[in-house]
């Protein structure tokens, strides 16, 4: 008897999720009219779009370059690129405050078994007529927590953007001697950024309505045009978020043996302005 009254109950909710889903159906059909072109210039979709990508990328070079005052090149080459990890994140169009425009922002959350990822390169960089190169390592980079902003511009053209970085980093091995030589190599582990006094809270480095970073070409007076890389003062002075950054171990290998620096910390830091011109 038991078991009769357990099917009549399924098929009674059965049922009733299937008349639920018609008069659904029904009302959203009897509510449909056609929309105006002002009407739909007020339709925005919001619920964004979620990803999770599988890496395992190899890429044989990058190269950003231009060329110095004297016309010698100068340029940053990303040879032997490797990376390999699963990223998880979401993207979404969300509303600026008013008066200023929408912006695109990209978050990353905390979900197990993502966001970890293995990176490697060959770096070299040249300048001057002389060039300098290191391999570099990266274990176990994580960006959970962590979300970038987008947007455009108004005041000045180019673009507009925010960070928050809640980053952790197992193992930096820097190696100038090649990949896998440790001869000679800088050894970082156990890196963490984040707010200063909350574990696991990003730190607000940029906020596009706060304190907004900036991204665009500036001409001086002589006429040149550079590019420009900055963060504004924040809206309201001293009120910057705060951030910390701990290291557990730093270490040097040299001729004449290892030289351990232990761990590092910085408590609290902030952001207040910052305003770099890479000149051409």
């Amino acid at each position: 008897m038991n078991k009769r009254r357990g099917l009549a109950r399924h098929y009674a909710l059965l049922v009733l999720c299937w008349i639920a889903a018609a008069a659904s159906a029904a009302a959203g059909a009897a509510d449909m009219l056609p929309l105006s072109d002002a009407a739909l210039a007020d339709v925005q979709g919001r619920d964004g779009l979620s990803f999770a990508v599988k890496l395992n990328a190899n890429v044989g070079s990058a190269t950003l370059g231009v060329a110095d005052s004297a016309g010698n090149p100068a340029a940053m080459n990303f040879n032997n690129l490797a990376v390999t990890g699963v990223i998880a994140g979401t993207v979404d169009v969300m509303s600026g405050t008013p008066g200023s425009p929408d912006f695109v922002n990209w978050a990353f959350p905390n979900i197990g078994g993502t966001n970890s990822l293995q990176i490697g390169y060959d770096l070299v960089v040249t300048a001057n007529g002389s060039s300098l190169g290191t391999s570099i390592m990266f274990q176990n980079l994580a960006f959970n927590g962590s979300s970038m902003q987008w947007t455009t511009s108004s005041a000045n053209g180019g673009a507009t953007f925010g960070l928050a970085l809640n980053m952790a980093i197992d193992n930096v091995w820097l190696q100038p001697n090649g990949r896998g030589n440790s001869s000679g190599q800088m050894s970082v582990s156990g890196i963490k950024l984040g707010a200063a006094g909350s574990t696991g809270t990003p730190w607000v480095i940029a906020d596009v309505a706060a304190q907004p970073g900036i991204l665009n070409a500036v001409t001086d007076a002589g006429g040149n045009t550079n590019v420009q890389l900055g963060i504004g003062w924040p809206t309201a002075p001293g009120t910057a978020p705060t951030g910390s950054l701990q290291i557990d171990n730093m270490t040097f290998s040299t001729p004449g043996g290892n030289v351990n620096l232990g761990a590092s910390s910085i408590g609290s830091m902030q952001i207040q302005y910052l305003n770099i011109k890479f000149k051409s």
